[in-house]
């Protein structure tokens, strides 16, 4: 199953990605520094493809993947 995010990489801000929740190791919040202003991200851990930078909370996150475990399938307002 997977869990669709919004990036929040500066490269591709607004785009939607979709991480398998079964690779996910790690969910956590930072504040990340670009151009002189502090935004708030959260990072996904998900090896061997590495940490992607997304614009929901760590609550909403984990809501959404603890949400598909039980319901057998992931959906977000």
């Amino acid at each position: 199953m997977f869990v669709t995010l919004t990036n929040a990489a500066e490269a591709h801000r607004g785009n939607k990605i979709a991480i398998s929740i079964d690779l996910i190791a790690t969910v956590y919040e930072t504040t990340v520094e670009r151009n002189g202003t502090f935004e708030n991200v959260t990072l996904v851990f998900a090896p061997p493809h590495g940490t992607f930078e997304i614009s929901e909370s760590l609550d909403m996150i984990l809501a959404l993947i603890n949400g598909s475990k039980k319901n057998g399938s992931i959906s977000k307002a």
